[in-house]
């Protein structure tokens, strides 16, 4: 830095003590504000998504259907009632799942259809502000959310994982493709209480028995190639963070799901946490 460089006011004066902060560096602290924001953000606001609910009729489901279903997730009130936004006064509508989906409204058409007859949604009807309206509801068996005189208030939440509202809905806004947030869903199931790491005991609480997901038992779960498995391990991120890390302990390879999209524990996950999955 030159260090002749001074920092004056209105006036033309010398302000004595200031320090000149380079675009870059301004840059970086700015970045790194936002990722605090994120990460802050992230867990204000969760549904529950089910762990058994893939052992059950998703199983067969293609990954981008299954992708769409787990969006949709993220739009429930505590009634599990679609809504455009939490603060929403009507439910939404099908022009409006088609926007927040980005699909054209046939396609919205076609997967509440498809999703009725699986009994993963139903239609209703609610009365607000003196008037009938139409909804869609998400059968409580799949997900809910949790909240002083909702319906769901007393559901055990053991067996389900947090999916953060606003990461999933930001990670979709950013270009993460619905066959991805398909195959985030497959490893819900998968996601250990105490860890968050992907195993086939995720309820085991010794972690001495917790037996950890190879890459080739992963890839065989989700139905793809060892090589597709572990590109989309690699690849999948939002806000300059990796949705999955993979950590090489010996000879075993584990992999773990990010506290700020996925989680399982109690509470709110430490910002710490968060270091293993910075990009850069």
């Amino acid at each position: 830095m030159n260090k002749n460089l001074r920092v004056v006011d209105e006036d033309g004066q010398i302000v004595q003590g200031a320090k000149v902060i380079l675009p870059e560096q301004m840059e970086a602290i700015e970045h790194q504000k936002r990722k605090r924001a994120v990460i802050e953000k992230s867990s204000s606001l969760f549904v529950f998504t089910e762990m058994g609910a893939l052992n059950e009729g998703l199983s067969n489901m293609k990954n981008k259907e299954l992708g769409y279903f787990l969006l949709m997730q993220t739009y429930v009130d505590y009634n599990n009632m679609l809504k455009g936004t939490p603060d929403a006064k009507l439910p939404m509508s099908n022009k409006e799942l088609a926007q927040v989906l980005n699909v054209t409204t046939k396609t919205v058409s076609n997967l509440l259809k498809k999703f009725e007859g699986m009994e993963l949604i139903h239609r209703g009807t609610v009365e607000l502000y003196g008037k009938s309206h139409k909804a869609f509801f998400i059968s409580s068996e799949f997900c809910f959310r949790k909240g002083v005189g909702g319906q769901h208030s007393k559901y055990k939440t053991d067996e389900a994982v947090k999916v953060f509202i606003n990461s999933l809905q930001d990670a979709f806004a950013q270009g993460l493709q619905p066959a991805d947030i398909g195959f985030i869903y497959k490893t819900i199931q998968f996601i250990h209480y105490e860890t968050n790491l992907l195993v086939t005991n995720p309820n085991e609480r010794d972690l001495f028995k917790v037996n950890t997901l190879s890459l080739e038992a992963l890839a065989k779960l989700m139905g793809l190639s060892i090589e597709e498995t572990s590109r989309k391990l690699s690849y999948l991120q939002w806000n300059d963070m990796y949705i999955y890390a993979k950590t090489k302990v010996g000879k075993e390879l584990m992999v773990k799901a990010n506290p700020f999209i996925l989680y399982r524990r109690a509470g709110e996950p430490d910002v710490s946490l968060g270091a293993e999955f910075l990009v850069n």
